[in-house]
C-alpha cells in the first residue's frame, strides 16, 4: 500500500467515526428532549399537587374560626378530599368529631392520620387521646408507645401531661 491508500482509509476511517459522531449526538438530543419533557411533567405534577396541599392546608386552618362543629367538620372534610396528605387533613376533623361526642368517628380521623403519616407520633397520640374518651385504656396505651417508638421526643410530652399519670407506668416513657 502507498500512502495515498493510507491517507485515503484514514479518512474513510475519520468520516465514519464524523458519521458515528452524528449519529450518537442525534440519539443523545432526543433522549435529553425526553428527559426535559418528563422532567416538566413531574414539575406540573409537584406544582398541582403543592397547589392541593396549600388549599387543603388553607381550610383547615380556616376551620379552626369556625363555631359551629358541623360547619367544621364539612370544611375539614372538603379539605381531606382535596389532598388526603396535607398536614392535620385528618387530626382536626378527629378533635371536631370528639368536640362533638362521636368518639367512634374521631377514632376513624385519627387512624387515618396514622395511615397517611406513619412516622408522625401526633397520630398516634391523638388517637390515644380519642380512645381515653372512650375509657379504652388498653387501646390508648398501645397508641402511646407506639407514638414513643415513632418518636422519641414523644415521651416527654406524655411525662408532662397530668391526665396521664396513671398510665406512664405501663408506657415507656
Amino acid at each position: 500500500m502507498n500512502p495515498t491508500d493510507y491517507l485515503t482509509v484514514l479518512n474513510i476511517l475519520a468520516a465514519f467515526l464524523g458519521v458515528l459522531f452524528v449519529i450518537f449526538t442525534i440519539i443523545e438530543w432526543q433522549r435529553l428532549r425526553r428527559i426535559r419533557n418528563d422532567f416538566s411533567m413531574f414539575e406540573q405534577r409537584i406544582r398541582e399537587q403543592n397547589h392541593r396541599a396549600m388549599k387543603a392546608a388553607h381550610r383547615v386552618i380556616s376551620s379552626y374560626a369556625v363555631k359551629n362543629v358541623d360547619e367544621r367538620i364539612s370544611l375539614l372534610e372538603s379539605a381531606a378530599t382535596t389532598c388526603p396528605s396535607a398536614f392535620n387533613v385528618f387530626n382536626a376533623p378527629g378533635y371536631a368529631y370528639l368536640e362533638k361526642g362521636e368518639q367512634a368517628r374521631a377514632c376513624d380521623a385519627f387512624r387515618k392520620a396514622v395511615e397517611q403519616h406513619p412516622d408522625d407520633k401526633a397520630g398516634y397520640c391523638d388517637l390515644a387521646y380519642a380512645y381515653l374518651a372512650g375509657q379504652e385504656e388498653g387501646l390508648a396505651v398501645n397508641c402511646f408507645r407506639k407514638a414513643v417508638e415513632v418518636d422519641a421526643s414523644a415521651a416527654a410530652d406524655l411525662r408532662q401531661d397530668p391526665r396521664l399519670a396513671s398510665l406512664l407506668p405501663r408506657i415507656p416513657c
